[in-house]
């Protein structure tokens, strides 16, 4: 007895339903795998900002230990090294848009530190200073918002690497959110001119860009290589934001910092070090999935016509 058109239909549209699940992931992706991938889940991580120059005695004998700071209480604080945008060869505009942030109302001393933008230590301190400002912070934080990030690195040869970065915010954004990022590289010093002695300056900001839960871009600060916005605009998929943005050339990471009214609510970090994912494996299970779903619709059909 032979199924009446109903449950033919039924089987036909399991069976396109199938093809187009398992499908759609490769349509969408890039062509060609990233050739590197990292990925990272958190948003409870505290900022530690800190305003710092090339020029600076002071800094001298200070940014080498900070950087390891960091790193010790890697997962717990994220540093951000701001230079003053004057004859220092790594300032830039962004650090004015960080300090105006701070609204200081006195003439602040190199090296100044902040720990999510509060929390205020000047000048030459000391790694019990830094972790009782860190432990502060934490413990001012009541909550926080869950974030994962992705960074894709392609090799482009002659030409600079691509980066990609997608920033999936796990929960609704506040009114009044606004997402900031920050590319972080190392940079060596070539220049004689407002020489400290430090040679390579770690976690330098060379690019910023600002937008809010809608994907408007507020502030941007390009540097050399400028911000690109992937798939045409940032945007939103179910009231969740995910956002996704471009640059090129070598770089140490991204910081990303959600802020609600100035106020800290989020920070993450990631980092060449970071979880490497394996783009060629994600491909290859993609593959073996939909070989899956075609078997599973194959078999589908062919039963509708037995019976």
């Amino acid at each position: 007895m032979r199924p009446d058109s109903g449950a033919q239909d039924m089987r036909k549209a399991i069976a396109l339903a199938l093809i187009t699940l398992f499908l759609f992931p490769l349509v969408g992706a890039d062509t060609r795998a990233p050739d590197e991938s990292r990925e990272v889940r958190g948003g409870h991580a505290i900022l530690l900002e800190q305003y710092t120059a090339t020029w600076c005695d002071t800094c001298a004998t200070t940014d080498p230990w900070v950087s390891e700071f960091a790193e010790d209480h890697s997962g717990r604080v994220y540093r951000v090294a701001l230079h003053p945008n004057d004859h220092d060869p790594f300032g830039s505009p962004l650090t004015n848009q960080r300090l105006a942030l701070k609204q200081a109302d006195h003439q602040l001393s190199l090296p100044t530190f902040w720990f999510d933008g509060e929390g205020e230590l000047q000048g030459q301190v000391s790694q019990s200073l830094l972790q009782n400002g860190l432990r502060a912070a934490e413990a001012e934080r009541d909550d926080w918002i869950g974030m994962r990030m992705w960074w894709d690195t392609w090799e482009n040869q002659p030409h600079d690497d691509v980066q990609q970065l997608a920033i999936h915010i796990e929960e609704n954004l506040p009114e009044n959110a606004s997402i900031t990022v920050f590319r972080l590289e190392s940079l060596e010093m070539t220049s004689e001119i407002a020489y400290n002695g430090i040679d390579v300056h770690h976690d330098v900001a060379t690019q910023m860009i600002t937008f809010d839960r809608e994907g408007v871009v507020l502030d941007s600060f390009e540097g050399d290589y400028g911000w690109t916005v992937a798939n045409g605009n940032l945007y939103s998929e179910g009231g969740i934001p995910v956002f996704i943005l471009e640059t090129h050339g070598e770089l140490d990471g991204f910081v990303t910092v959600i802020e609600e009214n100035g106020e800290v609510r989020s920070v993450i970090g990631i980092s060449n070090e970071s979880m490497l994912r394996n783009p060629e494996i994600d491909s290859q299970f993609a593959l073996i999935m939909l070989l899956g779903a075609l078997v599973a619709s194959v078999l589908l059909v062919r039963e509708g016509r037995i019976q």
